[in-house]
């Protein structure tokens, strides 16, 4: 809340939804005696039973003609918001604007920075970037056109979130991206995220195939676009395939006990018996060898 207090530009709203915290939040937020931030407090915990619900439950709150999802361990850089509306008044047309990240630990440590993209992206590019990995996403980066948002229907639903950070922003992507040049967001690597939860690796398995399968069913036209026509190559059921098992593997699979390994492995239901094979393999080189 300090972070987004700090902006440069004062033309923001902060709605802080309470979704059954054990925390004061109120006293909290009153402490800040700020009119732009407003309280509301959940009667039932919807997050506990679909996290995405919560943040559509959040979506409905907001007013502004750009929305972010900000959780409550990240930062803002102070230039956060007058960049976002600087990059929406240059490109009207997008529909999604991306912050490069700075990854801090728990206690504030800058651990490493993201990639910087172009100011502008295509939706070829921008996936492009994802793809490879050579930008990170995590949901709080982003600032939405609310009304291409709703269109949407909201923030796509997958088990737990996992992919819904992904593929609502590249089903925004059509448009181009707009993204800043500079790590204006803090993202804080923790103990206490829901992906670092190992209790959750079935939820995640079955998000990392509803992903895979939102990628292949991605059916952009082909670019005049020289420039484009490299980035369009790229996304081909083979090298979707080996994105698949990848994530399989280093999300899940590689963290596992021996007991759970084969349990796990028939729940990679978009791996064939040889990439079930392989990541065998691979563990036991990792954890035995």
């Amino acid at each position: 809340m300090e972070s987004i207090i700090g902006q440069t530009n004062p033309d923001w709203e902060l709605v802080v939804v309470d979704d059954c915290s054990p925390e004061p939040l109120r006293e909290i937020v009153e402490s800040f005696a700020d009119p732009r931030i407003r309280y509301v407090r959940n009667e039932t915990n919807i997050g506990g039973e679909n996290l995405v619900r919560q943040w559509n439950h959040c979506l409905s709150f907001a007013t502004g003609d750009y929305v972010v999802l900000a959780a409550d361990d990240d930062l803002y850089r102070p230039a956060f918001c007058a960049e976002v509306i600087r990059l929406a008044e240059k490109y009207p047309q997008v529909d999604l604007i991306h912050s490069s990240v700075e990854q801090i630990g728990e206690d504030g440590e800058r651990l490493w920075d993201d990639s910087i993209l172009p100011e502008f992206t295509s939706k070829y590019e921008y996936l492009n970037w994802w793809l490879t990995g050579r930008s990170f996403t995590c949901i709080g980066n982003f600032a939405f056109k609310r009304s291409a948002l709703l269109s949407l229907g909201g923030f796509l639903d997958y088990p737990c979130a996992f992919g819904s950070d992904i593929a609502t922003p590249i089903s925004l992507s059509l448009n181009g991206v707009a993204n800043t040049q500079e790590m204006l967001f803090c993202f804080r690597q923790s103990a206490q995220h829901l992906s670092a939860d190992s209790s959750r690796y079935r939820e995640k398995l079955a998000g990392i195939s509803q992903l895979s399968e939102f990628l292949r069913a991605i059916r952009y036209e082909e670019p005049d676009n020289p420039a484009d026509k490299e980035f369009y190559s790229l996304v081909n059921e083979d090298f979707l395939q080996k994105k698949c098992v990848y994530d399989y593997f280093n999300l899940v699979v590689k963290n596992l006990p021996l007991k759970q390994l084969f349990p796990y492995l028939k729940l990679c239901r978009l791996a064939s018996s040889q990439d079930k094979i392989m990541m065998l393999l691979r563990w036991i080189k990792r954890r035995i060898l």
